[in-house]
């Protein structure tokens, strides 16, 4: 299948599926509808977007019920009772205290990716992680789970929370104005849906590694859109989220509205 016939199927899902209607399926729910400051109810909804769907919004919202949605006037920083599969309550506190000390130092997370821009998207993010996790005075297997370094994952929560913060749609928030951040910069957040997409397109295979599919999953669809490689995230994995879609020939083509159009099934 050409590349043309591919991305003319990714602009017609996209217009079908980066809608509000399906920002309940995912985490940028939260910083769409809760109010406050919605880079950290943004950051903080990406780094926990781990896990199914119901169990990610249920803990988020006992966390900003219990903290609040602005991170220098939290209401507290400890509760036993809040916690997140590979994150204790302790985890969750420091995570709480380290914004706190961040927002307090910086003002945003902008600032910290923004005095590295100029060092290409790599290593400013790299050294901006770096700076997060030194807002930490302990890095726990729990701190380092939410903050890897970038280079060794596909670090796809972080990739997610950029998307969301330099793109500007109907679904993405485009936060970080101005020239320095362009969507063009933006790496694909490579999730199951998107892995498995880019395996039945025979852009990466099953077995390669997270760091490599992140870079060729990425450059394949900065060769489709160089202005734009991170549009298409969303709407593909909405495919598998809502539409039960397995991104190859599965009992859920049958009603699939997309069937005669679908790349997946026949490339």
């Amino acid at each position: 299948m050409s590349e043309d016939k591919r991305k003319e199927y990714f602009e017609e899902i996209y217009k079908r599926y980066n809608s509000k209607d399906f920002i309940d399926t995912d985490p940028i729910y939260f910083p769409h509808v809760v109010k406050g400051n919605t880079e950290f109810i943004a950051f903080t909804s990406a780094l926990f977007a781990y896990g199914n769907v119901k169990a990610i919004k249920k803990f988020l919202a006992s966390y900003f019920d219990y903290t609040g949605t602005d991170p220098i006037k939290m209401n507290s920083f400890s509760n036993e009772n809040i916690y997140y599969r590979f994150q204790t309550s302790a985890d969750i506190s420091s995570y709480s205290l380290a914004m706190n000390r961040l927002y307090d130092r910086h003002g945003s997370i902008r600032s910290i990716f923004e005095r590295h821009a100029d060092k290409g998207i790599d290593e400013c993010l790299h050294l901006s992680i770096l700076d997060i996790r030194n807002e930490f005075k302990t890095i726990t297997n729990g701190v380092n789970f939410l903050f890897p370094i970038p280079g060794k994952s596909a670090s796809k929560r972080l990739m997610m929370f950029l998307r969301w913060m330099i793109r500007k749609d109907e679904i993405d928030l485009g936060l970080w104005k101005g020239k320095i951040f362009q969507p063009s910069m933006l790496y694909m957040p490579v999730d199951t849906h998107i892995k498995r997409a880019a395996v039945n397109m025979g852009i990466v295979s099953s077995n390669t590694s997270p760091k490599v599919s992140l870079d060729k999953i990425s450059n394949y669809f900065r060769e489709l859109n160089p202005r734009d490689p991170a549009k298409y995230d969303f709407a593909i994995s909405r495919l598998g989220i809502s539409m039960g879609c397995k991104y190859s020939f599965s009992d859920s083509c049958v009603s699939c509205i997309d069937k005669k159009r679908c790349i997946f099934v026949v490339n």
